[in-house]
């Protein structure tokens, strides 16, 4: 009896879309500006439309919705841009690596670090760094996403979470913890005593959209009715749109630290005690580059900077 063998047929891959499409869609995006994208591009805005429309016929999806104000990218193209962003940015540190000069005068320590804890915290003591180790090279580079240092240029990276990153060197840096601040004059006249005086008032917070909620029953207060709440996903810009008297904000005690030290927030509640955010600020790198002099320089200097921030 002969026997019939079924074979599957091959799975066809989807074909790729034109790539100078998607760094068009990649720069749009990042700008949520064509005239900005094209500018970067160095092409004309109707190129940068035209691509952009293309791409749309292409993929069968609408990336943009367009008003005669915004540029707002639609669900799918959040999608597309979350992804291309970190595909874009691997190429261009890659490029910027293998283009680098072979010899530097002196040596290197490359760092990824999140947007909000660099803009925030880290940056405006970059000085001291400089002004202690005059012979080491720093270059910071932000992104949210975490980096894979075996494809990566990086020596070091500063991440926020819970600390479990197998197979990497971990050193804990400082944990933080939630804090209710505002513009000092908001906060004159408002005069909050207790948390249930945030009834009718505005109310910023960042991506955790439960925190306020775990705060007020904290403080005792079940929920509150009649106050306003705006999300700011970024945690740098919750902090500057507090600073701006735009709402009182529950923010991060590591972003927010400076901002108070200098009186441009104030704690609502001083008597509050701050609320545990569950995650820490972490450094980390692999075993080989962590025993470097430069970057174990930079190890201990950040160490001995973030020891403010261990008690909020």
């Amino acid at each position: 009896m002969m026997t019939l063998s079924v074979v599957p047929p091959r799975h066809q891959p989807v074909p790729l879309p034109s790539l100078n499409a998607l760094l068009v869609l990649e720069t749009a995006a990042r700008h949520q500006s064509f005239t900005r994208a094209a500018a970067e591009l160095g092409v004309t805005q109707t190129a940068v439309s035209h691509q952009i429309k293309a791409l749309e016929g292409e993929l069968g999806v609408t990336l943009f919705r367009r008003s005669p104000r915004r540029l707002v990218l639609t669900a799918e193209g959040q999608a597309w841009a979350a992804e291309l962003y970190r595909i874009f940015h691997r190429l261009r540190e890659a490029n910027a690596k293998l283009r680098a000069p072979v010899n530097r005068e002196r040596p290197l320590v490359s760092v990824s670090i999140i947007p909000s804890f660099a803009a925030r915290w880290l940056v405006p003591r970059l000085g001291r760094f400089f002004e202690a180790y005059p012979n080491i090279d720093l270059r910071l580079s932000t992104s949210a996403h975490v980096v894979d240092f075996d494809l990566e240029p990086f020596d070091l990276g500063i991440r926020y979470g819970s600390g479990r990153y197998p197979g990497l060197v971990c050193q804990k840096l400082a944990d933080d913890a939630w804090v209710v601040v505002g513009a000092p004059a908001l906060l004159a006249r408002t005069k909050l005593r207790l948390a249930s005086d945030l009834a009718h008032q505005t109310l910023l917070y960042d991506d955790d959209p439960d925190v306020w909620s775990r705060w007020l029953q904290a403080s005792g207060v079940r929920d509150l009715t009649g106050a306003r709440r705006h999300e700011i996903t970024d945690s740098g810009m919750l902090v500057e749109a507090a600073i701006r008297g735009q709402g009182i904000a529950l923010a991060r005690w590591a972003l927010a630290c400076d901002d108070l030290a200098s009186g441009r927030l104030a704690l609502a509640f001083p008597k509050y005690r701050p609320l545990p955010t569950g995650h820490a600020y972490y450094l980390v790198g692999t075993r080989e580059t962590v025993r470097r002099k430069p970057v174990a320089a930079f190890r201990a200097w950040i160490s001995a900077q973030t020891a403010s921030l261990r008690t909020p």
